[in-house]
């Protein structure tokens, strides 16, 4: 029975992860995000939205959950919570220096959206973002006024998509931890946020 609830228990979790950019690679919860957000906060951001097999036992993934709707972790904030997680969901550039990348303007990089549950109706958008102030710079690089799309085919712009660099980010983006190109998802049906995002510098 303790098998049988633990592995529901699993699945229940399993579904409120719903999506996430895997391509480039995101920022992701560290030891600075933890100290920031605060322990309860923290534990719904690392909560595994995956099912691993370890020892022919089911258990969630920590590390996986960077797909939640971020709603489920602001709910749970409490007097140590001290970082905003509709900034990058709370995750922080001290944890994530590594995966800073590099970009020239006019650079296009390429994404892919790990679609785990789709909820319609949504919309979604891509943006360079000051993640210390959580303020949108300059227009958004991409915008869906409906997401996931209505076209399942192989042309579906929604999970795999270009962006380009602008033209127009003078010196601002130079110094890591500045910028971070922002995928923002908002489930309008369930109100429900999810982001992802990613480091980077204009050289």
């Amino acid at each position: 029975m303790f098998a049988k609830t633990a592995i529901l228990s699993l699945f229940a979790a399993g579904v409120l992860g719903h999506a996430v950019v895997e391509t480039p690679e995101p920022r992701r919860p560290g030891s600075a995000s933890d100290a920031l957000c605060g322990a309860a906060v923290s534990s719904v951001l690392r909560r595994g939205t995956r099912v691993a097999m370890v020892s022919c036992n089911a258990i969630a993934d920590p590390a996986a959950d960077l797909a939640g709707p971020i709603e489920e972790a602001s709910k749970v904030a409490d007097a140590d919570y001290a970082c905003d997680v509709y900034a990058c969901r709370g995750y922080q550039f001290e944890d994530n220096e590594s995966a800073l990348q590099t970009y020239q303007a006019g650079d296009v990089v390429s994404f892919h959206v790990d679609l785990i549950a789709g909820h319609r109706p949504g919309y979604a958008n891509v943006s360079v973002v000051d993640p210390v102030n959580n303020v949108v710079i300059g227009e958004p690089l991409k915008t869906w006024a409906a997401w996931p799309v209505n076209n399942p085919g192989p042309d579906r712009d929604d999970i795999n998509f270009n962006v380009t660099i602008p033209d127009t980010l003078g010196s601002v983006c130079t110094e890591g931890g500045n910028c971070v190109i922002q995928w923002y998802w908002y489930a309008t049906g369930n109100r429900q946020t999810y982001e992802s995002c990613i480091d980077f510098i204009v050289a």
